[in-house]
């Protein structure tokens, strides 16, 4: 059923695990916060750094503080202070309708975990969720938004409520092209979703480690495609495990945006640049909206 007051925790939680891209150990502990609060993180591993509070902290989770999108989402503060790889927590705030948590890091990202969203999912539900007095926030769309790269898009409509239509294509390895329309109204859809997992080709990963990335990767939290087949005998956990994660990931993406998207979004290829790309280009729709009606109130003072 679809939530109509907004939710936080009902008691703190705690995760730890290692950082994909960083390889070094990090802990998160989320707690429950007040109505309107939204999502914030905080890099708690820096107090002892910063003397006399001169560099701020908080991270609040929106599509302006958005740092970087290379295999990640990574948030930045204006002082530089950053969190990367948050799209699965904020993935499965979305799939649980958490509209408002507080989340501590104390490491340079989020823990990987297995590589989806489901352990937050459990560690969340757990947790216990409360309702809250005042309404979930709405992101209603006026008119159409798409965002596109070469064959590559993300089209939004308005709709009365979200719906999401994904495809991928790896035409060159066991992937090929998968696509999938799915509603969060479907427990079931939820639970596909969350159990989704990361995953990478075994030809990309010399790369990425010479860029300094996925030294936390490893079989226990990434699947890896060697071809037309998964490296060392791995399993898929759903026949639609790729293109699941991509609508996981775009999922997360879009969350930034805060509160419930009513709006039908059709993906080919999406990923972290421009699952981005959309939800500033929300935000912008929604900021001009908001810019227009203060205009017209003043106007009429």
């Amino acid at each position: 059923m679809r939530a109509v007051r907004q939710r936080t925790l009902s008691s703190p939680v705690e995760l730890t695990g290692v950082g994909l891209h960083s390889g070094a150990p990090c802990r998160i502990v989320i707690r429950p916060v007040s109505e309107h609060s939204g999502i914030i993180f905080r890099r708690s591993d820096l107090e002892t750094d910063v003397r006399g509070g001169r560099k701020h902290l908080l991270i609040p989770a929106h599509p302006a503080n958005v740092a970087r999108t290379h295999n990640g989402t990574t948030l930045a503060n204006s002082d530089g202070v950053s969190v990367m790889t948050v799209e699965h927590l904020m993935a499965a705030f979305a799939l649980l309708s958490v509209d408002n948590a507080f989340v501590d890091v104390c490491g340079e990202e989020i823990p990987i975990l297995d590589g989806s969203a489901a352990p937050f999912v459990n560690a969340l539900t757990e947790a216990g969720l409360t309702a809250q007095n005042a309404r979930r926030e709405e992101v209603t769309l006026e008119k159409p938004i798409e965002v596109r790269k070469g064959e590559r898009f993300i089209r939004i409509e308005p709709a009365d409520r979200f719906r999401l239509d994904v495809a991928i294509a790896f035409e060159d390895c066991m992937i090929g092209r998968q696509s999938l329309s799915i509603s969060l109204s479907d427990p079931a859809a939820l639970d596909r979703l969350a159990q989704s997992r990361t995953f990478c080709q075994l030809r990309e990963i010399e790369a990425l480690r010479s860029a300094g990335l996925v030294k936390g990767g490893s079989l226990e939290n990434s699947l890896v495609v060697d071809g037309q087949r998964l490296y060392a005998d791995q399993e898929l956990r759903d026949p639609e495990e790729f293109v699941l994660h991509k609508a996981l990931d775009l999922l997360g993406d879009l969350y930034l945006l805060g509160g419930a998207l009513n709006a039908a979004v059709t993906a080919e290829k999406p990923g972290h640049d421009l699952n981005v790309c959309a939800a500033q280009a929300i935000a912008e729709q929604l900021g001009s909206r908001k810019d227009e009606a203060w205009a017209a109130e003043a106007a009429t003072a």
